[in-house]
């Protein structure tokens, strides 16, 4: 309960982060992963943590992707190979 009371107090960017986190953690992929995948960019999360801008349809992808069954090993590599 206490931690849905401190995401309050956070910004989006700070909220994104930590859901990402949460994500990858259930899943049990790296971020770098998670990042190519999600948004294209296997960077992603460590741009995030250091600042980095988003873009409102950049974390909508994001946020409809973490909300998708994780696709298959094979599917993976197609879409880091896309």
């Amino acid at each position: 309960m206490m931690y849905h009371t401190i995401l309050g107090f956070m910004s989006n960017h700070t909220k994104l982060i930590r859901e990402i986190e949460d994500y990858v953690r259930r899943r049990g992929i790296a971020e770098t992963t998670f990042g190519r995948m999600a948004a294209g960019d296997s960077y992603f999360v460590s741009r995030l943590r250091k600042g980095g801008s988003l873009l409102v349809r950049t974390e909508e992808r994001v946020r409809n992707f973490m909300k998708e069954p994780l696709p298959t090993r094979a599917k993976r590599k197609e879409v880091a190979n896309a």
